[in-house]
């Protein structure tokens, strides 16, 4: 094990750097928490105001403690602080938590003091936390060095994932809400503001952690995308999934964007689509938080078991709700099968058949739930059973709990595995379904959520390397491009490069007349060329449905008309005419370099009622085909182009390719936004065409 992950979350010694010797201070905590919860290290207070601290040796500094310290909490405030960073990083500390603010999230000298905190750790050999972090705790070992006074309480219930939190109250409220159920975590991280180690750095030292079977993420940003990425491969290369929580948004991303892209793809479903692609769970509700971890050990025993649902239920109402939830999640439902009907009916238990397994007015009766359960569970032909369970689950656990409790205790490990929903509230029966290994859930819309979730395919991280070769003629073009945005022929030349087909088309100045003939078949259609207009249809810059060289001629004159009165002098390069293609329907792809994860893509319906509907894929860029065609599938507008109701296919995988190609733009920093808008889809087999094009490189205004 790394002497980091020693330090941090197995130490054996601690300094309290600033510990209070009046008991009712936060600053008092971590030493009470530590004693109560029998920590067996050593601890050395720091207070150069007392002598003795909770009866223990206090130190004027951290160079006078007669032993290695393994890991300090520093609990003083911004500028003290600093100072016993740098005492610690004199003598060795390997690891040092910072509870102050006044730090970077406060702007101003917080900022300055952010740098030097940085300074000294990159010239040290410390690892800091922090700062504004509440601590760190690991349940097992009694180790809960932390101000949050939930930790206060009587016990530390231990489980198997570790809880990384950017905000330090929520290490508090994981503890109390996954412990008032009979369930626990193995450690909690509050990693503050995150100056100089993340959720990536700290969870890519933990990952090898043998003890550790998986990460609960609760995030408002992505400070180091980077690290997180790597954080996100180590895990799922170990098997141990990551589940997240996202709360807050950015929208420093959209007031950049030129393109639709850019608009649709800032802020936090920017973030969304980040962890998405990285394979990483997430959840809308925060109670599920907690519990999709425990749900998620239920996973590996539905293998050899169908990806659908039962629901068995005493109380029609609950059952009802709960069925209902799963429904609107996608969740494949299904009743009793005729061998369990025929099984029950064997030993005197008639069910009515129907879409729930309703044991209502069969009453509440141990002998009965338990039947019941049991030949659900051996059933060949389950798959997921879900236990809804009415008053009783409150006022006589002993007829609804207790027999399933027994069913699955009974029936081995090749048995379809339960969860379980009392509708009152029963906090007491949901630690005796967690205590027996049966995920229970407090609220229906967590059961639902994390139901839904644990029967559909686990979220894949799909990493995909450049081929840089490929990418030596984008390079080309735009080492000549001084422009931050490309005209639609310099930005259609970017995609040729990337093997995007485009239509016949030619390019006259702004005050050229129209060839004749023009060398290519009509239709036609003309645009305007100015690298101030990135959206030629809101000004009137795109004329469609020409068919021969005079109505061209008369498009552009009106065309310059109409823009010469609207638009600065000497903007309007020139025009653009292009032969107009036929296809099925329209689609938007589009590259967006986000301020907060990096580069995205995205697929969507396209054409001018792309912003409204904004039924789009996104994922972080680059990616594979097949990620890409998982996004095509993604975008349900593109169900027009499956066969919907007899209509012909289109060649959706030409847009998927198409996708992976442009997401390759990720690796030429140079590029911030490109957009094709439309791209036409033709029908299965012939191909998809660019119809638009956008780039914008960096240093756009």
């Amino acid at each position: 094990m790394s002497y980091f992950r020693n330090a941090l979350l197995y130490p054996r010694s601690v300094a309290l750097i600033g510990a209070s010797a009046d008991i009712s201070r936060l600053t008092a905590r971590p030493l009470k928490f530590m004693r109560d919860h029998g920590f067996q290290g050593e601890i050395f207070p720091v207070n150069v105001s007392h002598d003795t601290v909770g009866g223990l040796k206090a130190y004027k500094s951290v160079a006078e403690i007669p032993a290695q310290i393994d890991h300090a909490y520093i609990l003083l405030n911004a500028d003290p602080a600093l100072e016993a960073v740098e005492a610690c990083a004199a003598i060795g500390v390997p690891v040092v938590t910072v509870l102050a603010d006044g730090f970077a999230e406060s702007g101003g000298a917080g900022i300055d003091r952010q740098k030097r905190l940085i300074e000294i750790a990159e010239n040290s050999e410390i690892k800091v936390i922090g700062p504004n972090s509440t601590g760190v705790v690991e349940a097992a070992s009694g180790f809960s060095c932390t101000t949050n006074a939930a930790f206060g309480r009587e016990g530390l219930p231990s489980g198997n994932f570790l809880v990384l939190s950017q905000r330090g109250s929520v290490i508090g409220a994981m503890l109390s809400r996954s412990a008032a159920v009979g369930l626990g975590f193995k450690a909690y991280v509050s990693v503050g503001n995150e100056a100089c180690l993340g959720v990536g750095e700290i969870g890519k030292e933990l990952v090898s952690d043998p003890e550790i079977d998986g990460f609960v993420l609760f995030l408002e940003t992505i400070r180091r995308p980077d690290e997180v990425k790597e954080f996100a491969a180590s895990a799922h290369a170990a098997g141990k999934p990551l589940i997240a929580y996202l709360v807050g948004k950015s929208d420093a991303g959209q007031s950049l964007a030129a393109s639709h892209t850019g608009a649709m793809t800032g802020g936090g479903r920017a973030i969304r689509a980040f962890l998405d692609g990285l394979g990483i769970y997430q959840v809308d509700n925060f109670e599920a938080l907690a519990e999709l971890a425990n749900t998620l050990t239920l996973r590996e025993r539905l293998k050899t078991r169908p990806e659908k649902a039962t629901v068995v239920t005493t109380t029609g109402g609950g059952g009802g709700m709960i069925y209902d939830l799963l429904g609107m999640r996608d969740v494949a439902l299904t009743g009793m099968s005729q061998h369990s009907s025929k099984a029950l009916q064997e030993i005197g238990l008639s069910i009515k058949p129907g879409a729930l397994v309703d044991v209502t007015l069969a009453g509440a009766k141990y002998e009965t739930m338990k039947s019941v359960v049991s030949t659900l569970i051996n059933d060949p032909t389950s798959g997921l059973v879900v236990a809804v369970i009415g008053s009783s689950a409150q006022f006589n656990p002993e007829l609804a709990v207790n027999p399933i409790v027994d069913a699955v205790k009974e029936s081995g490990g090749n048995a379809a595995p339960v969860v379980a929903v009392p509708v009152p509230d029963a906090a007491e029966s949901i630690r005796m379904f967690n205590e027996s290994g049966i995920p229970a859930f407090r609220t229906a819309e967590s059961a639902a959520e994390c139901i839904g979730v644990l029967l559909s395919p686990a979220p894949r991280y799909s990493p995909r390397q450049v081929d840089d070769t490929a990418l030596s003629g984008v390079r080309r073009i735009l080492r000549d491009c001084v422009q931050s945005r490309l005209l639609e022929t310099e930005a259609g030349a970017v995609f040729r490069e990337l093997s995007i087909k485009a239509p016949p088309s030619m390019q006259i100045a702004e005050d050229e007349a129209v060839p004749e003939p023009i060398p290519f078949e009509g239709p036609y259609v003309v645009k305007v060329l100015s690298r101030g207009i990135p959206h030629k249809s809101d000004v009137g810059g795109v004329v469609i449905g020409l068919h021969d060289v005079k109505s061209v001629a008369k498009a552009v004159d009106k065309m310059r008309a109409s823009l010469g009165e609207t638009q600065p002098e000497g903007s309007i390069i020139g025009y653009l005419i292009q032969q107009q293609a036929s296809s099925l329907g329209e689609a938007i792809i589009g590259f967006y370099r986000d301020p907060i994860v990096g580069p995205l893509i995205t697929v969507g319906m396209g054409g001018v009622s792309t912003e409204i509907y904004e039924d789009i894929a996104v994922r972080p860029a680059p990616v594979s085909v097949e990620t890409a065609m998982e996004m095509v599938a993604q975008v349900r507008g593109f169900e027009l182009f499956r066969g919907f109701r007899n209509k012909p296919k289109g060649d959706l995988l030409a847009l998927a390719r198409a996708v992976s190609w442009i997401s390759d733009l990720a690796a030429v920093p140079r590029v911030q936004e490109a957009e094709i808008n439309p791209m036409l889809i033709g029908a299965e087999g012939c191909g998809a065409v660019m119809a638009d094009a956008l780039v914008r490189l960096e240093g756009a205004k």
